[in-house]
């Protein structure tokens, strides 16, 4: 027979293995978090990450007040993982399309990709900046299009050279086929293209 006080008890376990909270505190050195779940405050607590392993590692922090379950092994929540990412009305889903993946920054800086438009688009904030470094090359497969200065030795005092297999047009004067005028044998200088 199963004594009177074990039913509470059992209900406090049963209603611990999956419990809804808020983020309270995050310990970033430690990788953990206090979650408040009603008036219950947890231990620090191991959140869950897309991914930890020796072929690839995440990191994306929960924030504090971010609603999360908890998932307690035998309803012990000193024993729970959080799960992040529950929208709220604080925080409510920022797209409500079908084909849309999308990631919002706090800074204003959003990437997103639309699969049914086929379309990535990374968009920063005024002064944003970003850096790709590949030691191996870049290829570009397609159309570019710059708006902006365009400029091939940086500050690692490392010089490059800008090769066109077909031509090169600054403000319609060909590279290739573009003519001086004024031309004179000797050593005189010939004038800007024209």
């Amino acid at each position: 027979m199963t004594p009177v006080n074990a039913q509470p008890d059992l209900y406090r376990l049963l209603s611990n293995l999956i419990r809804l909270g808020t983020i309270a505190e995050v310990d970033h050195a430690a990788a953990r978090c206090r979650v408040q779940s009603g008036d219950v405050l947890t231990a620090p607590l191991p959140w869950l990450s897309a991914r930890a392993g020796t072929s690839a590692v995440t990191w994306d922090a929960p924030s504090v007040g971010e609603q999360v379950v908890m998932l307690s092994a035998d309803g012990d929540l000193c024993a729970a993982v959080v799960l992040t990412g529950v929208y709220s009305n604080a925080v409510p889903a920022p797209s409500a399309s079908e084909t849309l993946h999308t990631r919002h920054y706090i800074d204003g800086a959003v990437i997103e990709y639309d699969h049914a438009a086929h379309a990535l688009h990374a968009m920063l904030p005024a002064g944003g900046t970003a850096a790709l470094s590949a030691p191996g090359g870049i290829t570009i497969t397609g159309d570019v299009q710059i708006t902006g200065n365009v400029q091939i030795d940086g500050n690692t005092g490392i010089t490059g050279t800008a090769t066109a297999d077909m031509d090169v047009i600054a403000a319609g004067i060909s590279l290739k086929t573009h003519k001086h005028s004024g031309v004179q044998s000797g050593g005189a200088l010939s004038g800007p293209p024209q």
